[in-house]
């Protein structure tokens, strides 16, 4: 390995940053950039990065300039070090605020290259475990050492860096800083909205929907019995799940209403889901349930990072914990089934159903993401089955804006697009029935109301056959 340019660049920043202290440290300066190209060879090996790893605070804090560093290293990384450095920032001065220079510089990173956010991320979780250390050590006091001391500031901008670099979600120098900035600051918090600037655009089983009167951006709010989990987890599956290769519309943060908590998202328009489609052209049910299958069929060849998200089995282990109905030994054959699935790392949607997926007439997006995770296909078409066989037309009117026979239709029209014509449709019914049953204890865990005939599927699909 040719390590020149690095080695070059570490010497370059050793004599930029010579005789110069870590505010707050008593240690050299550059012991903080020889971290930063530690945490940047966690994630490439490209010389040119870790050399602006090394450089990417020597125009900003000393006397070295950008024409310098772009003659003695190259255009790449001196344009690497000016993305890293505020004081290139277009339309903001040094007499900006704190708050608006932070802003603006979250902003830009947002749209900046992964090469460019490799760097960043480098030098932020630099800056955040040498935080952690300190706040391990003094608590609140160690925000005394810093030009601004509002502890609510540094979080507000920690949560907005997270925001801007998920694009390397799945590595672990972000996995890393993720954790420390929950270890400062706590969980997220959701911030508090003006439902007058919202109206209401969709009413679901777990959660209801507001598009805002900007046009910008829409929320979804859950519904008071869903774990407070499952809203947290929405915002880190989505930005885990930005840039790779799912359309999904971009998450931006935590909301509630003073009740309620929720995800904001961009909004896609103009759009309608598949279910709200079908529901005005009746007419199209069966090329939308086609065209839901083989969009279920695309997301269950993507493999799944197995690093960024869990088993889907893990869900329902959970609530078996919790069935107080169920006898020990009845609950030792509902795990036995979920012992006896062929396991799988594929990507599972966790919630697959044709209101949860989007079109805009030119593309179609997957929505409601807070149950994604890995595992076995037929854990996502039991919730499809689920949903398809209630018989309760005033509950499809409700989630589906469809009656229950058209529902039982999409059905039929989805199993041979997704399956293929050759196996009977009696067959598959039997083979998905178990995984409809897991999905009903789980709400129910959640409710407390058993779903429609939950009882009679869990008895003949899983606690008579095992």
């Amino acid at each position: 390995m040719d390590t020149s340019l690095l080695d070059k660049a570490i010497v370059f920043a050793v004599k930029a940053h010579q005789g110069v202290e870590r505010r707050g440290k008593d240690f050299p300066y550059i012991v903080h950039p020889m971290e930063a190209v530690s945490i940047a060879a966690t994630m490439t090996g490209d010389q040119e990065l870790l050399a602006a790893a090394a450089l990417h605070d020597t125009v900003e804090d000393t006397d070295v300039t950008l024409d310098d560093i772009r003659r003695e290293f190259g255009e790449r990384v001196a344009k690497l070090v000016e993305e890293e450095s505020d004081v290139f920032m277009e339309g903001v001065s040094e007499e900006a605020s704190w708050h608006a220079r932070k802003q603006a510089s979250m902003e830009r990173l947002s749209k900046a290259s992964r090469d460019a956010k490799i760097v960043a991320l480098s030098d932020k979780l630099s800056n955040a475990r040498a935080i952690y250390r300190d706040f391990k050590e003094k608590g609140d006091a160690i925000w005394n050492i810093f030009h601004v001391k509002d502890v609510a500031e540094h979080e507000w901008h920690y949560r907005g860096l997270q925001r801007a670099l998920h694009e390397l979600a799945g590595t672990f120098a972000f996995t890393e800083f993720g954790q420390l900035v929950r270890d400062i600051f706590g969980e997220p918090k959701p911030e508090r909205i003006n439902m007058d600037d919202y109206e209401e655009s969709g009413d679901g089983y777990t959660a209801i929907s507001y598009n805002h009167k900007n046009g910008k951006t829409m929320m979804k709010l859950y519904a008071p019995f869903v774990p407070i989990s499952e809203p947290h987890r929405e915002l880190e599956v989505s930005w885990n799940l930005a840039d790779k290769g799912l359309n999904i519309p971009h998450a931006h943060r935590l909301v509630t209403d003073g009740t309620r908590i929720g995800v904001e998202f961009e909004r896609i328009s103009p759009k309608k889901s598949f279910a709200r489609a079908i529901s005005q052209e009746p007419e199209t049910l069966q090329r939308y349930a086609e065209e839901f299958a083989r969009e279920c069929k695309k997301l269950h060849a993507i493999p799944c990072d197995t690093k960024l998200f869990s088993p889907t089995e893990n869900r329902f282990r959970a609530a078996i914990t919790k069935l107080k109905e169920y006898s020990d030994e009845e609950k030792a054959k509902i795990s036995a089934f979920i012992d006896s699935v062929p396991k799988a790392t594929t990507c599972i949607h966790g919630d697959m159903h044709i209101g949860n997926i989007i079109t805009n007439g030119e593309k179609n997006f997957w929505i409601d993401l807070s149950a994604f995770s890995y595992g076995n296909p037929l854990y996502d078409v039991g919730m499809l089955y689920f949903v398809s066989h209630t018989g309760d037309d005033e509950l499809a009117q409700k989630l589906f804006h469809i009656s229950a026979a058209q529902m039982l239709e999409v059905w039929t029209y989805f199993i041979p697009e997704y399956f293929g014509k050759e196996e009977p449709l009696e067959s598959i019914d039997e083979k998905v029935k178990p995984f409809a049953a897991l999905l009903m204890l789980m709400y129910y865990t959640w409710t407390g109301n058993p779903p429609a005939g939950m009882f009679e599927l869990v008895k003949h699909s899983i606690l008579e056959k095992f």
